[in-house]
C-alpha cells in the first residue's frame, strides 16, 4: 500500500513540474493553421530554374520514317501489339522492335539489363524518328539512373506513351524536350486517341477544346504544358526527376486510385510549393477511382485549386479511358477557358 501510494506522489509531482505549453499543445493555433505562408514556393525542394524559352522539338514525321516499339516498363505479347504495330504501318511508317520487346521477367519487359539495353539502343540510333511506348505498367523508373540521353540529345526523336512513361516524360521535359503524350501500342483502338497521334506525330495538332462545365476555373494563361499520371508526378517529388513545373501548365490524371490518396496527392503538391509555381491546370480523367467516404475528385480538386487565382480545364479525355487524347508535354500552350469553351492551343 505504501509502495503504491508513493508512486502515485511521484507522477503527481512529475505532472505537476511539468510545463503546460508541453501537454496541451497550445501553440497549434486556428490562426496557425490557416496561414498559408507555409505553402509556398520556397519549400518547393528542388527550386527549379524556369524553362521557359527552351523548346527542344523534335523534327515531325513524315511518310517513310522509322519508328521504334520500346517496352521499359511491364511485359507484353505479340497478340496484344499486333494491331498497333498496323496501325503505324498503315501511316507509312517503317516499324523496329527493341530487343528485349517480347522478353518477361516477372511483370517486366525481361531483367533491368534487357531493358535498360534495349531503349538505350533505339535512343541512340539517328536513323529512328520517334520511340513509342509498348505500354505501361510499372518499371521505367529503373532505368532513368542508368540512361544516356547524349546522343539522343544531339539528335531528338519524339518519345510517346501515358502513365508509368510520365516518369520519361519528366526527365525529357525538365530539359526542355517535347514529348508526347498519348496512346501506346498496346490501345491503339480507339479512332480519336489514334488519330489525335497521328496528327501530334505528323505536326497536324494545333488545339484541344471542350465544353466549359462547372468544375472549371475561368481565365487566361501561357506556360509550357507538363505533367501525365499525378501518381508518378507524386512519386518524383524529391528526387533528380522531380518534375519542373516552374511557370508551367500543369496537367494530371490517373486511375485506379482512392479519393483520398489523390487528396493526398494534391497536399503534396500544394505543401511542396508546386502549385504555387504553376499558371494553369489541365485535369484529365479519373478512372476507376474509389470514393468511399471521402469527397468527390472534383471537389477535390476545387479545394486544392480555386484560390490560387489561375485557370483550370477538367475533364478532358486525356488518359486511362477508352479515348486519350494524344497531346505535346514540353511545348508552350495558351489555356483559356472562358464562358463557353475551355481551350488548349499549341504555339
Amino acid at each position: 500500500m505504501r509502495k503504491k501510494l508513493f508512486l502515485l506522489l511521484c507522477v503527481a509531482a512529475a505532472l505537476a513540474s511539468c510545463k503546460k505549453e508541453y501537454i496541451t499543445n497550445e501553440y497549434i493555433t486556428n490562426e496557425y493553421i490557416t496561414n498559408e505562408s507555409v505553402y509556398t514556393s520556397k519549400y518547393y525542394i528542388s527550386n527549379p530554374d524556369s524553362v521557359v524559352g527552351v523548346d527542344i522539338r523534335p523534327d515531325y514525321l513524315k511518310k517513310g520514317d522509322t519508328v521504334a516499339v520500346f517496352a521499359p516498363s511491364n511485359a507484353v505479347t505479340k497478340d496484344e501489339l499486333s494491331k498497333g504495330i498496323s496501325v503505324l504501318k498503315s501511316w507509312g511508317l517503317n516499324v523496329v522492335e527493341a530487343d528485349n520487346l517480347y522478353m518477361q521477367n516477372g511483370r517486366h519487359a525481361g531483367e533491368l539489363s534487357d531493358r535498360l539495353e534495349g531503349m538505350q539502343k533505339l535512343l541512340d540510333n539517328p536513323n529512328i524518328r520517334a520511340i513509342i511506348a509498348a505500354r505501361g505498367g510499372y518499371g521505367a523508373t529503373h532505368l532513368t539512373p542508368y540512361l544516356d540521353w547524349t546522343k539522343f540529345e544531339r539528335s531528338p526523336k519524339w518519345l510517346v506513351g501515358f502513365s508509368d512513361i510520365t516518369v520519361l516524360h519528366a526527365v525529357l521535359n525538365n530539359k526542355g524536350i517535347e514529348t508526347i503524350h498519348g496512346a501506346m501500342v498496346n490501345n491503339m483502338v480507339n479512332s480519336s486517341s489514334v488519330e489525335t497521334l497521328r496528327k501530334a506525330l505528323f505536326g497536324e495538332l494545333t488545339s484541344h477544346s471542350i465544353q466549359t462545365n462547372s468544375d472549371c476555373i475561368k481565365g487566361k494563361a501561357t506556360g509550357r504544358l507538363v505533367g501525365g499520371n499525378l501518381s508518378i508526378i507524386y512519386s518524383l517529388g524529391g528526387t533528380v526527376n522531380d518534375l519542373n513545373v516552374r511557370d508551367a501548365i500543369l496537367l494530371i490524371e490517373d486511375t485506379g486510385e482512392a479519393n483520398y490518396s489523390i487528396d493526398r496527392m494534391m497536399y503534396n503538391l500544394k505543401q511542396s510549393g508546386k502549385l504555387d509555381c504553376v499558371k494553369g491546370v489541365v485535369i484529365g480523367e479519373f478512372t476507376n477511382a474509389s470514393q468511399g467516404k471521402d469527397d468527390p475528385i472534383n471537389e477535390i480538386m476545387r479545394d486544392h485549386l480555386e484560390d490560387l487565382g489561375i485557370p483550370v480545364l477538367y475533364g478532358i479525355n486525356i488518359g486511362h479511358d477508352s479515348e486519350n487524347l494524344a497531346t505535346y508535354l514540353g511545348r508552350e500552350v495558351e489555356l483559356v477557358v472562358d464562358a463557353k469553351k475551355a481551350t488548349i492551343t499549341y504555339k
